[in-house]
Parts: structure tokens; sequence; C-alpha cells
């Protein structure tokens, strides 16, 4: 990573090109994850952690640079969702663990001992498949329990994992390193399934120790529950919403942490259109008087929705400009009637704030019905990121 304070490309390059792009704020990201490390209490033992969740490129910031940021402030291991990323992150010469919490897929078990890829394991066949592959590779595999504890999906289940330890304990070459699970309602304002979940996965971790297994690196709450459940704190946190900026309820938040990335796009053109022209596809907006329109080159398959379409508004020269017709693949029309003074070539905001307005994915999803990790995960690749470490 570059040290001097200059922006960084992360993916792609502006040039001469489109003028779309996203600003990653490295600086609010490691300062996020300094915050949520500031709840976990330094004297339980073993000494709790922050595990960056960058599966999705990062929630789509971009995994790379977000990795390298995230070591160099400290993180020693890394959770992804598939073994590709695993792979991709070694690629780009990151050394620290990289966790696959979606396991490997069949035939995936050599390549990811390969790339000392540390892969979840919830059953005696995944693991005798891995087993397999590292006696004939004549290695080892390293591996992290994942125990259902009411999420439901993937998981041994909390009250019938003995089969897997009694499996574990004859796997010579597959070692142990974790034991975790994961929260379904940790949102939630009443706290009783996830209590209940906790006493789950401390079942699960006796059951481990009674079978004469050393638990390892233990992990279980997420962003929403490292915020709003102390008692969970005293395990590593697997941090994704959280460290990109967000919390699902920011009203209970202990801590007041910074969206990290920034989408942003220019003034394309001006077009002065006289009272009931129609403005884009199936003419779902015509003007009431005379009005100025600014056309911006950015669409749904950016990651801007179609569902803004008439509702949504953006931020130009510290002012809102609202949305007007339908947004389409590749152009977005904005109201600039009453900003006389926006000109073609001005920054438009349409995620990120300027002196006065601010815009969140948490208002974008709000207003989308839908939650800040889709809003994040939803820009596309196509648009470049530029990283920046501001204040």
């Amino acid at each position: 990573m570059n040290d001097s304070g200059e922006n960084e490309i992360c993916r792609g390059a502006l040039g001469s090109g489109r003028p779309t792009w996203a600003e990653v704020n490295l600086s609010a990201l490691v300062d996020n994850y300094q915050k949520l490390t500031s709840l976990l209490p330094h004297s339980a033992r073993p000494n709790p952690k922050i595990i960056p969740v960058i599966k999705a490129d990062a929630y789509a910031h971009g995994m790379i640079p977000v990795a390298g940021a995230l070591a160099a402030a400290g993180a020693t291991l890394f959770a992804v969702g598939i073994v590709e990323e695993g792979l991709d992150l070694r690629q780009a010469g990151i050394s620290q663990e990289i966790l696959v919490m979606g396991t490997a897929w069949w035939g995936q078990e050599e390549e990811a001992i390969q790339n000392h890829l540390t892969l979840a394991v919830d059953s005696p066949e995944s693991l005798r498949r891995l087993n397999a592959s590292a006696k004939d590779m004549g290695s080892h595999a390293s591996i992290h329990i994942k125990v259902d504890t009411g999420m439901g999906r993937l998981g041994a289940r909390w009250d019938a994992i003995e089969p897997l330890l009694r499996a574990l304990r004859q796997s010579g070459p597959v070692l142990l390193k974790g034991v975790f699970s994961h929260l379904s309602s940790a949102d939630e304002k009443d706290p009783m399934y996830t209590m209940e979940q906790a006493r789950r996965f401390e079942r699960s971790l006796a059951a481990v120790r009674e079978a004469d297994l050393d638990p390892g690196e233990i992990h279980f709450a997420n962003s929403a529950g490292l915020l709003y459940h102390e008692p969970l704190r005293q395990w590593s946190v697997r941090s994704g919403l959280g460290i990109y900026g967000y919390s699902p309820d920011p009203q209970r938040s202990p801590l007041e942490l910074r969206p990290v990335l920034s989408l942003k796009t220019r003034v394309s053109s001006i077009r002065s259109i006289a009272a009931g022209e129609p403005v884009g596809y199936g003419r779902k907006f015509s003007a009431s008087g005379p009005a100025r329109v600014g056309i911006l080159p950015v669409g749904y398959a950016d990651g801007f929705s179609r569902r803004l379409s008439n509702r949504g508004k953006v931020i130009i020269r510290d002012r809102w400009a609202q949305v007007v017709g339908a947004v389409s693949m590749d152009m977005t029309a904005v109201d600039i009637t009453d900003l006389p003074e926006v000109q073609e070539g001005d920054e438009v905001i349409l995620l990120g704030s300027s002196r006065h307005c601010r815009m969140t994915a948490t208002e974008w999803a709000a207003s989308l019905e839908t939650i800040p990790y889709e809003v994040l995960c939803g820009i596309a690749a196509r648009v470049p990121r530029i990283c920046v470490r501001g204040c």
C-alpha cells in the first residue's frame, strides 16, 4: 500500500474514462477497525480480536486494498466466503490466516491446502474429504469447526456435535484452529434468542474440550452482536458491516462509525425542457414547467438502483437534486431547475457527504426497503475504486 498520502487506484482507473467512481477511505476503515477493537476486553483469555469479513470483494470496497490496510493495522485473520476469494488474497501477497467460512466445494480441497487456507468444517463427511486430500498430498489442513446454534443453514448442530468431534480425533493431518457459530438475530432489541444461541455455543465449546480438543480461536458475534450484546465480547468477533462504517441500528450503537465508501459521478450534460416534456424510459416524469435537467453517467448497472426512479436524490454543490424519470442502465436524470449555478462537469455525490448534506447506505436501504449490505454489495465492479487516505 502507498503510505505517501496520495490516492491509490484499488481497481480500474479513471484517467479520461467515464467519470463515475467510488472512493474508499482507508483511514476511515482503519479507524472503524480500531474503534471496534476497543470494545473487546483485553484482559480476557484467550485475547479476543476483530476478524474482518472481507468476502464479496470486501462488500464491494475492494478486497485487496482493504486486506492490506487492515493487515498493516494489526489484523491477523480474515474471513471470506469462498475458496476463490482466499486464492485471490494469497495471489495478492496476503500472508495472514484466511478462513473460508463457506468451506470448500468438492474438488477444491487440494488447492485450498496448497494455499494454506483454513476451511470451515461442519460434518464428518466434509472432514473425511479434507483428511483424504491432506494425506494424498503429504500435508496437513487447518480447520475451524462451524456450529449451528440457531441460524439453521450450515454447521454441525450444537446438540449433535459429537460425531464430528470423534471423526476429528481420528484425523491425523487435520488441525483444529478454531470454533465458531453465527448469530441470526443480533440486531433485534429483544436479546432472548441471541442469548439462547450463546448458551448453545457454550455447550458446544464444552463438548469440544470434553473431547480433549483445544478449540483454538473462538469467534461468535457479528457486528450487531459486538455492538449490542456486551456478554458476547468475551470471544473474537467477525465484523463486516461495522468495519465499513455502519451498524444495523445506529441509534443503539455505542460507537460512531464512519462510512468508508463514497459513490460519485459528474454532470455530463444539461438539458432545458419545456412544460409537459417527458424524461427517460416510459415517460415516468414530465416537467410541470420549464426545467433544467442534469444527465449523470451512472445507472442501475453501476448499483444506482432503478427503484430510485423519481424518488432518489443526489448532492450537487452541497445541495439536494431530485432524480427525475426512470433510472436507466447507464444514465440518470436529476432536476437542477432550482440550482442555476450547476454546470457540466460538476461533481455529484450519490453516496457520501458534503458540508451540509449526507447520504448513507442506511438511508438508501430504507428507501429501497432493503439492508445496507445489499446497497454496498450492489455497487458494480465496473465502477473504479479509488483508495484515499483522508482525515
